[in-house]
């Protein structure tokens, strides 16, 4: 899991159903694929968000204009949790 604090970045703000894996991968390029450990799901969410749920990042000069849910956005979705790992 590399992504702190739960934030999720989208290329625009729209109102969508949204579905969000949470998980952790072996990246240990040291080892063969066949050693590293598996995937493993930590949490899953699907939820309704509209266009007010967002806040819109700066946009660099060669970047992509991002979206990501704002405080209550990320509300929405911790309280709307399908799985999360025992």
């Amino acid at each position: 899991m590399t992504k702190r604090g739960g934030g999720v970045d989208t290329h625009g703000a729209r109102d969508q159903t949204m579905c969000v894996f949470v998980y952790s991968v072996d990246r240990d390029g040291s080892k063969s694929i066949y050693d590293r450990e598996p995937l493993e799901f930590h949490e899953v969410y699907i939820f309704a968000v509209s266009i007010a749920d967002f806040r819109n990042n700066p946009r660099g000069t060669l970047g992509t204009r991002t979206s990501t849910l704002h405080k209550e956005g990320l509300r929405k979705l911790r309280d709307n949790w399908v799985y999360k790992k025992p």
